[in-house]
């Protein structure tokens, strides 16, 4: 059996054919183009005909996104199931095993790679996790909000020179707080606005939510300014483009959130995720496209391990232990279940807000009871994408009163508890709707 690692650039790609005692068979360099593509095909068909054997694996490293053009070529060409993509981190491992140092090249990459099914014949075993297509676009969207966040940061840190009031009373999101500042900008400009015409214009932004007293009081606070004047109208230039920058991404992140919408709106397990209360539709689309086929996780415990925020264990002598959360996860999953997490809570779900207050009383800070929830969500994702049904809160309906207490049915469990109708004070009496 024969074996292929590839060592993927943006220009070129370097290749390295071995057999099973790891004997090198060829190696060498191809374009990133058709005419490269053509001729790995009639090396490697050159390679198993001279030696009599088939290729067992492809091995490459999904760093960036240089690998996929030749990984969908080879798979056109009849090596679709026979296409292994090897965590770059296990790649160093790999360099370990051989002793191999710190020294590394291109060669030796890919070298690496093609050592990979001798050295960890577990590898053979593992197709590597596949992302629904829509996955791309929530990545985008993603990346849009982050740009967001940065621009926001940058308007705040120039704000904080020459307006440090301004925050106080806008956000800088709002659509009051955006005419202002790509209008007026500095407190000097605020200040020269007549009363009326200022207390016109916030009234016409915000739908009549600001009033005339508020304009008056934004003068003021103008003219008290401790912020450093911009003489020479170098803040108000920064500000004001990346204003327009922000304004541009709000409305782009809008655009990819109803194309999402679109596309998502006959998955049925986007509806059965959108429809807890806490999670919206571009976080149930972001999840299911992550996610991809739920079949490719044969326990909860595997997409927990995928998706959660997990210690990175350790340890030495018989002992094992946590040391911090590891980064060996996908990062948009993980960071989309966190902020559900938080939803959850907010909006009051009750399973998930009595698990947080649970991990709370256990002196648990808010970020380690969010990832609790976080992980117990998981559980129920999983649940709800193997069987194709939808959450169901707990849901408790008082049926009867009498004989000194409630008697409480719950709909899911069918059970029948009595609750006193005068408990002590230290403990909970908890009604669910």
């Amino acid at each position: 059996m024969l074996s292929i690692g590839m060592d993927t650039h943006e220009k070129e790609h370097w290749i390295e054919i071995q057999n099973s005692e790891q004997m090198k068979m060829w190696n060498g360099k191809i374009t990133n183009n058709r005419d490269g593509f053509n001729s790995l095909l009639e090396k490697i068909h050159t390679v198993e005909k001279s030696n009599n054997q088939d290729v067992m694996g492809i091995f490459m490293n999904p760093t960036g996104n240089y690998h996929m053009p030749l990984k969908h070529f080879l798979e056109i060409n009849g090596f679709k199931e026979r296409i292994f993509l090897v965590d770059a981190r296990r790649t160093e491992h790999m360099r370990t095993i051989l002793n191999l140092g710190k020294e590394k090249s291109d060669p030796e990459d890919a070298h690496i790679l093609a050592s990979v099914p001798w050295l960890d014949k577990s590898y053979v075993e593992r197709r590597g996790h596949e992302r629904s297509p829509l996955s791309d676009l929530t990545r985008f969207r993603e990346s849009v909000n982050n740009n967001i966040s940065r621009i926001k940061n940058f308007i705040c840190a120039d704000l904080a020179i020459i307006f440090p009031e301004f925050r106080t009373l806008f956000d800088i999101e709002s659509k009051t707080g955006l005419i202002l500042l790509e209008k007026y900008t500095t407190p000097e400009n605020i200040s020269k606005i007549s009363l009326k015409v200022l207390s016109n214009l916030m009234r016409k932004a915000s739908k009549n939510h600001y009033k005339k007293e508020d304009a008056a009081n934004l003068i003021q606070i103008a003219k008290d300014s401790i912020g450093v004047p911009d003489e020479d109208n170098t803040f108000t230039i920064r500000i004001r483009t990346n204003i327009e920058r922000l304004k541009r991404e709000i409305e782009t992140t809008k655009k990819l959130s109803t194309e999402i919408e679109n596309r998502s709106k006959d998955n049925q397990d986007v509806k059965n995720l959108s429809n807890m209360r806490g999670i919206g539709n571009n976080s149930a689309a972001t999840i299911v496209s992550e996610i991809g086929d739920i079949k490719q996780f044969n326990s909860v415990e595997k997409l927990q391990s995928y998706g959660g925020k997990c210690p990175d264990m350790t340890g030495s002598g018989g002992k094992v232990y946590a040391k911090k959360v590891t980064k060996i996860r996908n990062s948009y999953l993980s960071n989309t279940v966190y902020e559900c997490a938080v939803s959850l809570v907010t909006h009051k779900n009750h399973e998930f807000s009595e698990l947080f207050d649970r991990e709370i009383d256990k002196n648990k800070t808010k970020t380690e009871a969010y990832i609790v929830v976080g992980k117990r969500l998981l559980y129920h994702i999983y649940s709800i994408m193997k069987n194709g049904k939808p959450y169901r809160e707990r849901n408790f309906k008082n049926v009867n009163v009498g004989g000194g207490g409630y008697f409480l049915r719950s709909k899911k469990k069918g059970f029948v508890q009595k609750i006193n109708i005068n408990p002590p004070l230290h403990t909970p009496l908890i009604l669910y709707r």
